[in-house]
């Protein structure tokens, strides 16, 4: 009888510990709608320590709420419980994860999405500021892969592009080639729009000369932006970093065909081609797409430096050819190469000349500061052509307005 009678109080004694700790959820709860955050934290808190609610859904549920909502609060300025718990995004953080794996049935799901929304915007908040403001891409990094694992959690697909892009700006900002390929790879497989993620994977392959991807990944671009002409051209740089040249030569054609009816873009386009073209040795097909943007456009300065400079590099590799010519060649080969450096310097001439003309004629002052750069290397390029032909008066004049754009910088 005694046996009995101790049972009997024991599971009594259980009962009332499991209603207690079923009170400090149901009172967390009241206290959190009446604002009174200081008691639903501590209630909280105790239910998700406690044996009887530790592995309940509804508790995590709402202590994710509730460390959301002091978080909120946070926010106000004269909030008295801005200083509550200074942890509080870790632990709203926390608690919607470990509710969203208890939560089987998905009971809570509308409610820990709205959180998720709520501390994942936090997260890549501190993310952007700590990528744009303090510079610090490692604290970046840590809060952007938070708030991917946190939209992703909620199937807010948009949200966690932006944390992937951001991501993977922190990795390109370290120099960390494997988290740009985590996080820009992820994009590409979600059809992201995006040059920069593939022009920054392109670069990637190309740097390791894995043609293969380059192929794969400009196919990929292709695909999934099939009317951006920025898509054709990088397809045509793979095929042409693999040698194969009349796939590479399509390729820039249909992306031309895609600016046809853009004159100034068609124009742009053709110069930008024509670089490709020059970086595969193809001058002839170069000169031709240069001068066909310059027909267009005949005032710019990007056809105009880009044919100037790809001359000028062609006299120079004659230089070099002739330097390589031995001292005790009777064939005459050296002058030979030496008259041809000669015909492309001059050649040269007018178009470095029109660039220069291009940026002298612009009248915004601040657009004209952007161009610096670009006139000053113009103007080295053009001073070294007319020392290369002796052209002594016109080298010392440039070399005049040179210094004058190193002493404003």
């Amino acid at each position: 009888m005694k046996k009995l009678t101790l049972t009997i109080a024991l599971i009594a004694l259980a009962c009332t510990s499991m209603m207690a700790q079923t009170i400090n959820v149901q009172s967390a709860i009241q206290d959190s709608k009446k604002g009174y955050l200081n008691k639903a934290k501590q209630e909280i808190d105790l239910a998700c320590e406690h044996e009887n609610t530790k592995n309940d859904a509804k508790t995590w549920c709402y202590a994710a709420m509730i460390y959301s909502q002091i978080g909120g609060e946070a926010d106000k300025p004269k909030s008295k419980f801005k200083n509550l718990d200074p942890d509080w995004l870790e632990k709203a953080y926390n608690a919607a994860l470990r509710c969203k794996e208890l939560d089987k049935s998905n009971e809570y799901a509308d409610n820990i999405n709205t959180v998720f929304n709520f501390i994942g915007d936090k997260y890549y908040t501190i993310a952007v500021t700590a990528y744009n403001d303090e510079k610090d891409f490692s604290k970046s990094m840590m809060n952007a892969e938070k708030a991917i694992k946190i939209f992703e959690s909620a199937g807010y697909r948009n949200y966690a592009d932006d944390a992937y892009y951001l991501a993977g700006l922190n990795g390109k900002a370290l120099k960390d080639n494997d988290i740009v390929l985590k996080n820009f790879k992820a994009l590409v497989r979600r059809k992201t729009d995006k040059e920069a993620v593939y022009q920054t994977l392109f670069s990637i392959y190309k740097e390791q000369h894995d043609t293969i991807e380059a192929v794969k990944l400009a196919n990929n671009y292709v695909k999934n932006c099939p009317n951006d002409y920025n898509s054709y051209l990088m397809l045509a740089q793979a095929h042409l970093l693999r040698g194969d040249i009349e796939s590479g030569k399509d390729m820039i054609n249909k992306s031309l065909e895609k600016a046809k009816d853009n004159p100034e873009l068609y124009s742009k386009l053709l110069g930008i081609t024509a670089a490709i073209l020059e970086t595969n040795n193809d001058y002839d097909g170069a000169e031709a797409k240069y001068k066909e943007s310059l027909s267009i456009t005949p005032n710019q300065f990007a056809a105009n430096f880009g044919l100037g400079k790809m001359v000028y590099n062609r006299g120079i590799d004659k230089i070099v050819a002739a330097e390589a010519v031995p001292l005790d060649d009777e064939t005459g080969l050296n002058e030979k190469l030496n008259e041809e450096a000669k015909a492309f310097f001059n050649q040269s001439i007018p178009y470095f000349t029109n660039a220069i003309s291009f940026i002298d004629n612009i009248k915004d002052a601040e657009e004209a500061r952007m161009q610096r750069k670009n006139l000053y290397d113009c103007m080295s390029a053009l001073k070294t052509v007319y020392g290369r032909l002796e052209m002594y008066a016109e080298a010392k004049a440039l070399e005049a307005r040179l210094n004058e754009i190193r002493s404003q910088q």
